[in-house]
This record gives structure tokens, C-alpha cells and sequence, in this order.
């Protein structure tokens, strides 16, 4: 069973810093060129892949404790939100890569098995298809939910996490969009991705 997301059009045929542009989106292309998207004007490339109380620091989410072994975090979007309660929220898709010969070997399953964890269909985005997993987890006053895709092309492993983070002690700016809204705008992201490998190109 297989699952597909969205093709977004994107009109950006240059390098890292191209402002192809609607009124409300920019394209994003990687700095090697081989991972294109289109995002929200309003969201920011960072290459910041700190961890947060629930979510450990790397280039890939990791479930199970593992380091997250040799790979580069080539970018990571995040979209404040406001939770119905006011509580605020992050919606986050993060990207990396790895041609590491170990990393690759396990790319498809490595860190992505915990209590909470399950596989999903593979989703195929872009005529890709992504190994897909899901998972979650809970503190105090925080908690996480993600969904992690991970893919091999000419030996080098992408991936993808889509990450909620909310933190219910913590208040949500006024200008903070809606839980759905950022969410939403978040999976219209991921969506438009497009992976070409550097070998290929």
C-alpha cells in the first residue's frame, strides 16, 4: 500500500539564495543543489538542528537513543503555532543527508524503532518512494509527534522529518497562526520536495 503527496510546481532552476517567488512562497534549493521545495515567505531556511527536552540534536531523528551517526543537516524550517488552548506549538519539517557507507546501509531503518513507534506506508512524494515511519512521545509539560521519511537514491541517504512540538506551559504569540493552518502550510512544504541526486545531475 503506498500513499502520494501533492506535486507543488517549482519554478526555481538555480542555486542556493534563487528568489523565485509567488506571492506568499519562495523556493529553497540545497547548496549542492539536489534537494529542492518551495516554503512560506514567512518561514526562514536555518541550518540550527538543536535539540529541544523531547528531541535530540542531529541531522535525523533519532528514537531509540542511538547517536545519529555521520550525516549533514541541510535544512530545517520551523512554523509557530497556537494550540486551541493557547499553548504553543512548532511545526517543524527538518532535512539531512549521508552518503557515509554505514549510514546508508541502514538508512531505511536505523533509530526509527521505539515503544511508541510504527511503520507506515511508503509515501511517495515526487515520484519517490519514501520509507515511512511514525512516533511520539511525552513529558511533563511537552510533547512530540512525528512523521520520518527516509529514502536511498544513488547511494545517499536522505531524510525527512515531520515534527509537532508543543509545549503546553509555554503561550503562543498573538500573531502565532493556528495548529491547522501551520500544519497544513507545513505538509504543503513537504510535499513539493524533490530529490536529484548530486551523481545524476
Amino acid at each position: 500500500m503506498k500513499k502520494s503527496l501533492l506535486l507543488l510546481s517549482l519554478a526555481c532552476a538555480g542555486l542556493t539564495g534563487c528568489q523565485s517567488s509567488s506571492n506568499d512562497s519562495t523556493t529553497f534549493v540545497s547548496k549542492e543543489g539536489d534537494i529542492r521545495l518551495q516554503r512560506p515567505a514567512r518561514v526562514v531556511p536555518s541550518e540550527d538542528f538543536s535539540g529541544r527536552a523531547l528531541l535530540q540534536r542531529g541531522w535525523r531523528v533519532i528514537w531509540d537513543g542511538s547517536d545519529a551517526g555521520d550525516g549533514q543537516g541541510v535544512v530545517r524550517l520551523t512554523l509557530p503555532a497556537r494550540a486551541p488552548d493557547g499553548s504553543a506549538i512548532s511545526e517543524v519539517l527538518q532535512i539531512g543527508r549521508s552518503q557515509h557507507p554505514d549510514v546508508v546501509a541502514s538508512c531505511l531503518t536505523y533509530g526509527l524503532v521505539s515503544g511508541s513507534g510504527m511503520r507506515l506506508p511508503v509515501t511517495t512524494i515526487n515520484r519517490r518512494e519514501w520509507t515511512t515511519y511514525s512516533s511520539s512521545d511525552a513529558g511533563m509539560s511537552q510533547s512530540i509527534k512525528a512523521t520520518n521519511y527516509r529514502l536511498v537514491v544513488e547511494d545517499t541517504c536522505y531524510t525527512m522529518d515531520r515534527i509537532s512540538y508543543a509545549v503546553r506551559a509555554a503561550k503562543a504569540t498573538e500573531d502565532a497562526l493556528s495548529d491547522g493552518e501551520a500544519a497544513n502550510l507545513m505538509d504543503a512544504v513537504l510535499a513539493s520536495v524533490e530529490i536529484q541526486p548530486m551523481t545524476t545531475r
